[in-house]
């Protein structure tokens, strides 16, 4: 029965390592596509950032809230538009109300309620820039292992090779040892460039990170500073 069983193994081992190299061609044609997608995301979020926190800033520190809303929603694709325009969209009903931006306690509430809006729009955002990278951390680590599974899979050919001609010798092994290290190869050629790639987004979304939280205190400074002011003249 056991004699049995390896015979089957081994008869059915060149379908195992096909099944193997189309999985590894399939992760790898998926990482690419993420890759590729997550790379021109976070492309365009750098370029619609460019001066958009000084911009609308600048306005806030003026007292015209609504303009500087306006600039924050116009930044599509930005991660500072979404966060700045939380904040703004809680400090307009209060600037509405108090259009000289007084310091108080009017003041003090609506920095509360913009902060907290600021914060589940960084949340958003984060979450924005983080999609599919799971996926592409899973196929870095999975990647290899199916890669070893096909080098297994051509060892035992190479074993079966020798058994049936019942001598080792280089040209008896060969096509298994090839397809071993084929499968090696590709489990690798996959995994790589995910594992690369996921570090460096997942850095590039720390930078976005340090800059949204920036940008969400400068604008509660310049909003008290835009009070203090106002109040003063």
């Amino acid at each position: 029965m056991e004699q049995l069983l390896i015979q089957t193994l081994m008869h059915a081992a060149r379908i195992f390592v096909s099944l193997t190299m189309t999985v590894l061609l399939l992760f790898s044609i998926y990482s690419l596509a993420v890759i590729a997608e997550r790379w021109w995301t976070f492309r365009q979020a750098r370029l619609a950032a460019v001066g958009l926190s000084a911009r609308v800033l600048e306005t806030v520190e003026r007292g015209d809230l609504a303009a500087a809303l306006r600039q924050a929603e116009e930044a599509a694709g930005s991660v500072l538009g979404p966060v700045l325009a939380a904040g703004l969209r809680e400090l307009l009903p209060f600037a509405s109300a108090n259009p000289g931006l007084h310091p108080g306690r009017l003041l003090e509430r609506a920095g509360l309620l913009a902060r907290e809006g600021m914060q589940r729009a960084t949340a958003a955002q984060i979450e924005r820039l983080e999609r599919r990278l799971t996926s592409l951390a899973t196929l870095g680590n999975i990647s290899p292992f199916v890669g070893l599974f096909g080098t297994v899979i051509g060892v035992m050919r190479a074993f079966e090779a020798i058994s049936q001609s019942g001598r080792g010798g280089l040209g008896t092994v060969s096509a298994g040892i090839a397809e071993a290290l084929v499968a090696t190869a590709a489990g690798l050629f996959v995994a790589i460039p995910a594992v690369t790639a996921y570090n460096h987004f997942i850095a590039r979304i720390k930078s976005f990170v340090t800059e949204m939280d920036g940008a969400a205190s400068e604008l509660l400074a310049r909003l008290s500073r835009a009070a203090a002011t106002q109040s003063g003249q």
